[in-house]
């Protein structure tokens, strides 16, 4: 028995470290994937953000454009003002120029740079024809062709500071062409912009920390392709690099490549997973007692689950009665006396026993709302409802409202008696003395009763007694109302 409870405690053991592992192992798998997603989130936020800066850098050239859009002769002093006000609100902008459209004779257009506002820097392409420049003249072409923004890989402009790289932006310039033709390119507006620098910025407003970031630009040679590297030096973690496509910028493709350093994942982890595992050995000699606890607390679940099986089970038939009242006068509803009624018919059916069926009809009950109000009508069909219910005492009979102010009374084993109670009932409303000043037949409410029995037979239905019962209502409210009429 002793060496049994050892080999028992030692599997229990085995048992609860072996599942302890597992639960570690499957916290740390959803902790990585949750700080992978939060990492890919960090990325792909700062991707938006980015590509909405370079789409407002862009402002700066359609403020220049507008220049040459209202003067077909813009001179030096004109561009240079233009567009150092340009560069003050665009301080991460190198520069801004105009390249005009020069065609002489049968030779191919020269687009030379005429003009350039630069940040105190020299640059060597001021007046170089940049359709000859292999880095930009497809690029030319393209922002021509296209009528919008184009953009060229990143390349040095400054003689005198040749680490200063930008990618050059330019903006086609349209003038009017001859009647029924196409408008004429006249040059473009060009501006040079630091997507590292941009990028450097944004990291130091929206900071991502112990993340290495590379801006890529995927067209460009493989030798020119990096325009901006951030990274730590306490290198990558574990989690492979993602690579974030920006949406298109002036047709050109940017990558962001983000992976994320030791320091992230560390800042991003806990413990938790080392917590699970050391106290599975402990869980695992708490067991014993937990599990007699287990017995114990499955005792008390089970009553606990009756108690609220048994309530429920209330509730139900609280709910079950509530459907089948009438929320205004508390009495049985339409749909409650259809029921009964069908009941007590199937029971007339085979004891061969008389069924009375009473249709009670507050007189002039329409004047009675018009004068005195719906809240007070109201309040008249709770009393006669009151009223009728207290005419009643055995266990079968029933008062149910039978729509509007219109009341019914089933009476099993009735057929003599029904005459006298239907008076009764009449005589006790028109005790209740509630005044109705715009009746024509009284000072006070009334009602006509229509009575009818039956002994129901095979193949009959509870519809031919409503029909004699109504019948008799009519007869009482035809002749004369405030009185009880029993069909024949």
């Amino acid at each position: 028995m002793k060496r049994s409870r050892k080999l028992t405690l030692f599997f229990v053991v085995l048992s609860c470290l072996a599942f302890s592992s597992l639960v570690a192992g499957s916290f740390y798998r959803q902790e990585r994937r949750e700080t992978v997603a939060d990492f890919t989130a960090e990325v792909d936020a700062l991707a938006g953000i980015m590509h909405q800066n370079l789409n407002f850098q862009f402002e700066a050239l359609y403020l220049l454009k507008s220049l040459f859009d209202g003067s077909t002769q813009v001179t030096g002093d004109e561009f240079h003002r233009v567009a150092d006000e340009t560069l003050d609100r665009h301080p991460h902008l190198l520069a801004l120029g105009w390249v005009p459209r020069i065609t002489g004779g049968e030779a191919e257009p020269a687009f030379p740079l005429h003009y350039l506002a630069a940040r105190g820097h020299r640059s060597d392409l001021l007046g170089v024809d940049l359709a000859t420049v292999p880095a930009i003249q497809p690029v030319l072409l393209a922002a021509a062709t296209r009528r919008q923004v184009r953009l060229t890989a990143q390349l040095p402009l400054f003689e005198d500071a040749p680490q200063v790289q930008g990618m050059l932006a330019l903006l086609p310039v349209f003038g009017p062409g001859a009647k029924n033709e196409q408008p004429i390119l006249r040059g473009f507006v060009v501006g040079l912009f630091p997507l590292g620098d941009l990028l450097a910025e944004l990291l130091a407003t929206f900071p991502l920390k112990d993340i290495d970031l590379t801006l890529l630009d995927t067209a460009a040679p493989p030798s020119q392709d990096v325009l901006f590297a951030q990274a730590s030096a306490i290198g990558p973690g574990s989690i492979p690099a993602y690579h974030k496509q920006l949406t298109a910028v002036a047709g050109r493709q940017l990558s962001l490549r983000a992976q994320p350093t030791v320091n992230y994942l560390v800042r991003h982890g806990s413990r938790m997973p080392l917590l699970i595992m050391l106290s599975g050995l402990l869980i695992s000699f708490l067991l014993a007692a937990y599990l007699r606890g287990l017995v114990a607390r499955s005792a008390e679940i089970e009553q606990l689950v009756e108690a609220r099986t048994r309530k429920l089970h209330e509730a139900n038939e609280k709910l079950a009665t509530l459907s089948m009242t009438d929320g205004l006068t508390g009495i049985a509803n339409r749909r409650n006396f259809d029921s009964h009624l069908e009941v007590e018919w199937k029971r007339g059916i085979r004891e061969q026993q008389p069924l009375t069926l009473m249709l009670i009809d507050i007189d002039f009950f329409k004047a009675y709302n018009d004068h005195y109000g719906h809240l007070e009508g109201d309040r008249c069909l709770r009393h006669v409802a009151r009223i009728l219910n207290e005419q009643i005492s055995r266990p079968r009979d029933l008062v149910a409202r039978y729509g509007g102010e219109e009341f019914a009374l089933i009476l099993p084993h009735t057929d003599q008696a029904a005459q006298t109670l239907g008076e009764q009932c009449r005589a006790a409303i028109e005790a209740l003395a509630l005044p109705h000043v715009a009746s024509s037949l009284a000072t006070v409410i009334t009602v006509s009763v229509g009575i009818a029995t039956q002994i129901p037979q095979r193949g009959s239905r509870p519809t031919e007694l409503i029909a004699r019962a109504d019948q008799a209502l009519y007869q009482a409210k035809s002749s004369g109302r405030n009185r009880v009429v029993q069909s024949l």
